[in-house]
């Protein structure tokens, strides 16, 4: 007769009696074998590359391009959804035609559904889509001049296409702007700008949208996100200094060789130490650049002197400005920074953040600055 409870029972029993042997095997032996584990993936795991695991890449259209300037680069660089990007591409072929440097620095008729917001760090200024969701904005940033294709190959590189040949640039010029077409150049005044309208797709975390990514890794060579630029050997110098009281460490590394958050009544603000190469970063045009961040009018080389003032780190010259935005804003904005050259390179330091609170920690900025050692 069938009993269902025996065979129960029976199948219970089953495994402990087959696994009796094998319990029994050791005994006798003079040594007993090594135990070893393995794991058995389930059955349809992806066992495909480790970076598989990672934020999925989504699809993703890019816009970006090159406006050569004297003595440093501009980059421009829109990153979003396809249809998002799509919808503003004419706009933002008639942004870039109507960008024009004025004294090292650029000037555009800003769109009617575009907003501008002053840069941080190395951006030179943000600009962004009102109305978008997500968000979607366009970086400004100046850097040292650097390969044209070098820069393509990486913008295509973030979304996953492969690199392009010298041929296969030149033969983009002259070419009518498309957003399906790669590549192509525009005029803007007596400048050619290289613009790339690139389709592929990109991991969905906040680095792959950053300028820089992490910025510029150990040793000049540029992370994802960033313009190529080649720093010179002497980047690697070291830098020493004395932290005024109640600066705490921010967030630095790549390249921002140190970096602090100031506060003080409610109020915060930022210090940063950059590095970049001293024959790209003329004086003058740096400066007017901070001026513009805090909508002061740009100077020429004869008002330089009456609107700075010398500092000196051991033994080198720190050119320090003290830069305070009009009234009407709330918070009123302000930098502090001084720029010092060294062999090839120019070391940027900036305070960026309210005005009273600038007002506070010029005394504490100004001696940072003269505390700065390098070896």
């Amino acid at each position: 007769m069938y009993r269902p409870e025996r065979q129960t029972l029976l199948m219970k029993s089953l495994p402990l009696l087959l696994l009796m042997p094998l319990l029994l095997l050791p005994i006798g032996c003079g040594k007993q074998d090594e135990i070893h584990t393995y794991e058995v993936p389930k059955e349809g795991a992806d066992l495909g590359p480790a970076q598989a695991t990672s934020a999925e890449a989504k699809p993703t259209r890019m816009l970006a391009a090159i406006l050569p300037g004297d003595g440093q680069n501009w980059f421009f660089k829109m990153t979003g959804a396809p249809e998002q990007v799509a919808a503003q591409f004419e706009t933002f072929i008639e942004f870039l035609k109507s960008v024009t440097l004025k004294a090292g620095q650029p000037e555009w008729k800003l769109p009617a559904d575009w907003t501008q917001t002053p840069g941080s760090s190395m951006r030179f200024a943000t600009l962004k889509v009102k109305d978008t969701d997500p968000p979607l904005e366009m970086s400004v940033i100046p850097l040292p001049p650097s390969g044209t294709l070098e820069n393509v190959n990486r913008w295509r590189d973030q979304v996953g296409l492969a690199p392009i040949t010298e041929k296969d640039l030149t033969a983009a010029e002259g070419v009518s702007p498309s957003l399906d077409q790669e590549q192509f150049t525009l005029k803007a005044g007596d400048k050619t700008i290289t613009v790339v309208s690139l389709d592929g797709k990109m991991a969905d975390n906040p680095m792959s949208r950053a300028p820089f990514a992490s910025g510029m890794m150990g040793g000049g060579m540029p992370a994802p996100g960033g313009p190529a630029a080649s720093t010179p050997p002497a980047a690697a110098a070291q830098i020493k200094y004395e932290t005024p009281s109640g600066w705490k460490p921010g967030r630095s590394g790549g390249m921002r060789k140190a970096a602090f958050n100031v506060s003080a009544d409610g109020e915060t603000g930022e210090v940063t130490v950059i590095d970049l190469a001293k024959d790209s970063s003329p004086l003058l045009p740096n400066i007017n650049r901070w001026r513009d961040q805090v909508k002061l009018k740009a100077i020429t080389d004869a008002d330089l002197s009456g609107n700075s003032e010398q500092l000196k780190a051991g033994d080198l010259e720190a050119t320090y400005v003290k830069l305070i935005g009009p009234e009407g804003e709330t918070p009123r904005p302000a930098i502090l920074g001084a720029i010092i050259y060294r062999d090839n390179l120019a070391w940027f330091v900036k305070f960026t953040g309210p005005a009273k609170l600038a007002e506070k920690e010029e005394a504490n900025f100004k001696e940072f600055v003269k505390s700065i050692r390098f070896e």
